[in-house]
Parts: structure tokens; C-alpha cells; sequence
């Protein structure tokens, strides 16, 4: 199969479909027009207009997931396909260009967070990264948490020497060493490698970063911390990347990273990537898979948590955790979750004290088994069928009784026959030229990061 191919798309045609399985293509605008578009009108896309000289599709198809929109010409357009190996062989030849791609990237993943943690908590938005840094402080302290207290602390300090809570930080400081007995303040350093002992705190939410890092040996949690609850994003392992984003956007880091168990890092500086990434240009793949993954993991969780219904965003949500889990939702085999009906209640921000009907049609679905710790659904294509039932219902007002009387109705209902999920007809385009050499005039970019092989362009402004 060729590496690349040329294609004219007619106004209102389809180039890819929400939810597609088969995400191994990357497109580049030559001309015209493409919208992107999701089912759910509750999220405002990043970027929703994809114009001549710029690149789509990008996000699925590095971390190999089905795709998070819908891609539509917006009037006849012409299009370079490139497999997903060949587009990261031109990164590879050219840093510069991957370096504004995980600049896009960077901010994309930005965005999606931020609505993802202000949809209940707004008003954590009223305070600067500074007080965030502080009060984060402030909460491992009065958990007793003394080693993670005094990390914060001393970040703060380092950062914010005159800030308005220097005084009350080193107070702070003096109480721990106080009472708070011996803890391993640095990890040990031997180059480039940082050995962290377990339970320590790699760098925090809100602190300043200007290193990204490998694991070479251990695991690492990622958390967030709202509300004073701790929230766990993920537990990452050999040969991940992490901490990527604060050294590419010049913004405080977004997450909390702490070691679990004795962990060696790889540490790379802020000021020795781009030639880091001249020398060593295979970490240029580990650093695309890992944002691109966290993109399209924020996305879907993000996508479930929108929608007004509380029984919409449960299934949405369990539809969602399937993909994470690289089950495909046309499958029939049975598939066992690994957390409870509690957890999956809290998980979707539907309210634990009165869950109400929500609760009753979890239970009276016969495709869903709840043990202890678990679920299992027995059916994926099944549960995805009622994943876009709700989603469809979801805008209108129903009452307990009609829900239930729906949910009933729907019970058995069969998955499409032969139609992917979240699938529409889509006209095919008009091929121009297959295996013939792609000709088209760079994009303007002050930078020069238009990537040179093939004279492809690519334009982000």
C-alpha cells in the first residue's frame, strides 16, 4: 500500500467518521475547507475549521484510537493522505517541525483539561497558579503528608520568593521540620538519571517545569488534586515519557507526579530538547504517543461528562472505558471492568447521596453484571447500542417513569448490522492520483517549519 495519495473530497463529503476503528491515515489540506465535528455539541472543538496547508486526523491516529470527530469538506477540497508511519518519518527528519506539533499539542491538551476540571469547580479558576501552588501545600500538610507539604513549599518559595504567602510558606516549613522527622528531599543525581525513593513527589500541580522525563525503572502516578480529593489520572511505567508538557508550553505543570516504588528517570532539560531531539530523533515517537494518548483520553472522559443526564453520561462513560481499553464496541465477548457501581457513580460527577434512577436502570439492564470491585458487560456492541440511544435522548426532557419505560423498550434492542459506531454514510472521494509525487507550495510560516520533504505543507497560525 502506498506511503501517500492525493484525493478530492466534494462539498459534504465525509472523510472520516466518528468513532472510525481504522485511524492509520494523517491529512493535509491542499485546498479547500474541512469542518471538524462531534456528536456531542456540548464541546467546543480546539479547532473545528481545518484550512489549506494544515494537518487533521493527527491525534487518533498516533496513539492508534478510533478517531474523536468527524472530518467533513466544507465545500470541494483537495487532500494528501499519509500513513502513519510516513508522516512520522518526516517529523523525524525535521525536529522542528515535531517541536511546533507538540507546542499544537500541547495547548490542545490544555483546553480539554481545563474544561474537564472546571465543569463542578469553576471557581478554582478565580485563583493564580501561585495561591493553586500554595493551597496544594496547604492540603497535603494538613494530611499529614509532610514530604509532599515541604516539596510544595519549597517550590513555592523558589518560585514565588516574594509571593503573598512567602511568609506563611516558610512558617509551613519550620512546623515540618519540627514534627515532620527526616524525609529525602532530592532524588539522587548521577548525569542525567534522578532516582526517586518511593512515595516522592517528582514535581507538582502548578510548579514551574523545565525537564521532561523517561522512566527507566519504576512507575509513576499521575494525579490531580480538587476539592481536597486526590484524583488519579494514571500509573505510568518503563519506557514512558511524562512531564513533556510544562517544557514545551511555558506553563506550570498540570499534574501532580509521585513515585511508586524506588524509580530511575531519565531527566531531559527544557534548554537541551530541541537538541536532544536532533540527536536522538526515535524520541520524538515516545513524545507524540504520550500526548497525543493524553488528548485522546481527556476527550472521551471529557465527552461522557457533558451531557445533561445522569444516566447519558454513565453509559457514555462505560462506552468510553471500553475504547480506553481497546475493545472494539463491535465485539460480543464479555468484558470485565475493574472498578464498582460506587466508583462508576462518582467517576461520571453523578451525586453519590441520590443517585435515584440512574441506579434502578444500571441494575435493571440485563447486559450489565455487578460484583464486587466490578462490572461486566457481557456484550460491548450491545451496551455501545444503548451508549447512543441515551445520547440521542439526551437534549430531551423526560420524566422517571418514561425514562424507565424507554430503558424497557430499548433492552434488547440489537446493535446496527453492519454500521460502525457513531458511523455516517459518507461519500467517497474522487481519487486525483495514488502513487504519483505530491506537489504543493509550502505554507507561509515565519518560523520556516514548513516540513520540506515532499514540499508537504504545514501551517498551525
Amino acid at each position: 500500500m502506498e506511503d501517500s495519495k492525493k484525493s478530492t473530497f466534494r462539498a459534504g463529503a465525509f472523510v472520516y467518521v466518528e468513532g472510525d476503528e481504522d485511524s492509520d491515515e494523517i491529512f493535509i489540506v491542499e485546498s479547500g475547507e474541512i469542518g471538524l465535528s462531534s456528536n456531542n455539541k456540548n464541546i467546543k472543538k480546539y479547532k473545528d475549521i481545518v484550512k489549506t496547508g494544515e494537518v487533521f486526523g493527527f491525534t487518533s491516529s498516533l496513539c492508534k484510537r478510533p478517531r474523536m470527530e468527524s472530518a467533513i469538506a466544507q465545500r470541494d477540497s483537495v487532500i494528501i493522505t499519509l500513513k502513519r508511519d510516513k508522516f512520522i518519518q518526516l517529523l523525524l527528519d525535521n525536529p522542528k517541525v515535531a517541536i511546533k506539533i507538540i507546542n499544537y499539542f500541547a495547548d490542545e491538551l490544555r483546553a480539554y483539561n481545563d474544561m474537564m476540571f472546571t465543569l463542578d469547580h469553576a471557581e478554582t479558576d478565580l485563583f493564580s497558579d501561585e495561591i493553586k501552588l500554595f493551597h496544594l501545600g496547604e492540603y497535603y500538610l494538613n494530611s499529614n503528608q509532610y514530604p509532599h507539604a515541604r516539596h510544595i513549599f519549597n517550590r513555592y518559595l523558589d518560585q514565588h520568593p516574594h509571593g503573598i504567602n512567602a511568609e506563611s510558606a516558610r512558617k509551613h516549613l519550620n512546623h515540618i521540620a519540627a514534627v515532620g522527622g527526616r524525609f529525602a528531599q532530592e532524588p539522587e543525581k548521577n548525569g542525567i538519571y534522578r532516582t526517586f525513593s518511593d512515595k516522592q513527589i517528582i514535581f507538582a500541580e502548578f510548579e514551574k517545569g523545565d525537564e521532561l522525563y523517561i522512566i527507566k525503572e519504576g512507575r509513576v502516578k499521575i494525579s490531580k488534586n480538587r476539592n481536597d480529593e486526590e484524583i488519579l489520572l494514571s500509573v505510568i511505567r518503563d519506557g514512558d515519557i511524562f512531564g513533556e508538557l510544562a517544557i514545551v508550553s511555558n506553563k506550570p505543570r498540570n499534574a501532580t507526579a509521585t513515585s511508586w516504588g524506588t524509580t530511575t528517570l531519565i531527566a531531559i532539560e527544557k534548554d537541551t530538547l530541541f537538541s536532544v531531539l536532533e540527536k536522538t530523533p526515535a524520541i520524538i515517537n515516545k513524545i507524540f504517543m504520550a500526548i497525543s494518548q493524553r488528548i485522546w483520553f481527556t476527550y472521551i472522559r471529557l465527552e461522557s461528562r457533558v451531557y445533561t443526564r445522569p444516566i447519558t453520561r454513565i453509559y457514555a462513560f462505560l462506552e468510553n472505558k471500553l475504547l480506553e481499553d481497546r475493545i472494539s464496541l463491535k465485539s460480543t465477548n464479555p468484558v470485565t471492568l475493574n472498578f464498582g457501581i460506587d466508583e462508576l457513580i462518582r467517576m461520571t460527577g453523578v451525586s453519590a447521596s441520590s443517585p435515584g434512577a440512574p441506579m434502578d436502570l444500571l441494575l435493571d439492564d440485563s447486559n450489565l453484571s455487578f460484583n464486587f470491585g466490578q462490572i461486566v458487560i457481557d456484550n460491548p456492541s450491545v451496551l455501545s447500542t444503548k451508549a447512543r440511544f441515551y445520547r440521542s435522548r439526551d437534549h430531551i426532557a423526560v420524566s422517571g417513569d418514561e425514562e424507565q419505560a424507554a430503558h424497557r423498550e430499548h433492552r434488547y434492542a440489537p446493535p446496527p448490522a453492519e454500521q460502525a459506531p457513531h458511523s455516517k454514510t459518507s461519500a467517497e472521494p474522487a481519487e486525483i492520483a495514488s502513487s504519483a509525487p505530491v506537489e504543493a507550495t509550502p505554507a507561509d510560516d515565519d518560523e520556516g517549519l514548513a516540513i520540506p520533504s515532499q514540499d508537504i505543507p504545514f501551517d498551525f497560525d
